[in-house]
């Protein structure tokens, strides 16, 4: 499977206001229409005091699944993309500054396992059957640190309290030797209150976790399943 990701830019003279509600729809709903894809989801950016000022550099990031690296590459000659999606682009979005990145995925945690005296419907929750979740975004610049995806990485994420935790590597197919990132970061919480207990349960955990990385692109966002 591929996961491809694009960070989205506001356009200059769009508020934060109206590139949301026009990504949701008119664009999603246009681009939940493509064939092919596995998943679409609509990572909205929030605000949280636990980064800071360099996570409103991206309004939101698309996330997409695709069966095969061709699959992926194809998008940009789907009718549905070329006809309707793309042409929508440039009403709410600043394309230059647009990122893009197609990766593998390796998924550290893909459900949470309750500890003693944690809430029955935690064992529950499964964000691939949910609407909407919050989930922490890391983009590791290439200039970032080598050593950005720790041994620990999933030890420091069930200590903050995250519900699924993946890591994402540079297609090579896609990307060859030359891709945007060296790789990218996702962890889930069912709410927004949620993340911020898993924070202040333990910031040390928090602290090492995200700035192990380094130079990269870190951004909560309130994540939007339009495809599942």
């Amino acid at each position: 499977m591929i996961r491809f990701f694009s960070l989205l830019a506001r356009r200059p003279g769009v508020s934060s206001q109206e590139f949301h509600d026009h990504w949701r729809h008119p664009h999603g709903t246009m681009g939940r229409l493509i064939p092919g894809l596995n998943s679409y989801v609509q990572a909205h950016q929030v605000h949280t005091d636990a980064l800071g000022a360099e996570q409103a550099e991206y309004e939101g990031v698309a996330i997409s699944s695709f069966d095969s690296p061709q699959a992926a590459m194809s998008l940009l000659t789907e009718p549905q993309y070329v006809n309707h999606v793309a042409p929508d682009e440039p009403y709410f979005q600043d394309l230059p500054k647009g990122r893009f990145f197609s990766t593998d995925e390796e998924v550290l945690m893909s459900r949470l396992v309750p500890q003693r005296g944690s809430h029955e419907a935690d064992a529950q929750w499964n964000v691939l059957e949910r609407p909407s979740s919050f989930q922490l975004l890391q983009f590791v610049h290439l200039d970032g640190s080598a050593d950005w995806a720790g041994d620990d990485d999933d030890e420091l994420g069930r200590r903050i309290g995250a519900f699924r935790h993946a890591r994402n590597l540079p297609n090579a197919a896609v990307h060859g030797d030359k891709p945007p990132f060296r790789g990218a970061r996702q962890l889930w919480w069912p709410t927004w209150s949620a993340f911020h207990d898993g924070v202040r349960a333990d910031p040390q955990a928090f602290d090492r976790l995200v700035s192990r990385t380094g130079r990269a692109i870190t951004l909560l966002t309130q994540s939007e399943r339009f495809v599942r």
